[in-house]
């Protein structure tokens, strides 16, 4: 497995051993160049039933879903957060972020 925090290019993944799976967290996301390996899709949330007015979709989702990392951005604003997920994450906040957009609405959407 290989995790993708960033666009990748094909030739940086032609380094990745054969069946390989690339999980990503990048907008947009990397294009699968390779046919011996897997490619994840983005994680996504969907938005809190009460959210009213937005009157925008992100790339493929459907309407009222967001790219998890906008999601958390709405969370760490709701939270009044000053810390972010840019760069290197705090492993010791991952439970706590995760607790607090479940708190917020925010619900994980699982792609088949």
């Amino acid at each position: 497995t290989w995790i993708a925090g960033k666009w990748i290019t094909p030739w940086e993944q032609s380094w990745a051993p054969s069946g390989t799976h690339f999980h990503q967290f990048v907008v947009p996301p990397i294009l699968a160049s390779r046919r011996d390996c897997t490619y994840g899709d983005l994680a996504a949330m969907r938005l809190p039933e009460d959210v009213e007015g937005l009157g925008s979709c992100e790339y493929k989702l459907e309407r009222g879903v967001v790219h998890a990392c906008h999601a958390g951005g709405a969370v760490h604003q709701l939270e009044g957060w000053t810390h972010h997920e840019i760069g290197p994450i705090d492993v010791d906040r991952i439970d706590l972020v995760w607790e607090a957009a479940l708190k917020h609405g925010f619900r994980p959407v699982f792609q088949p």
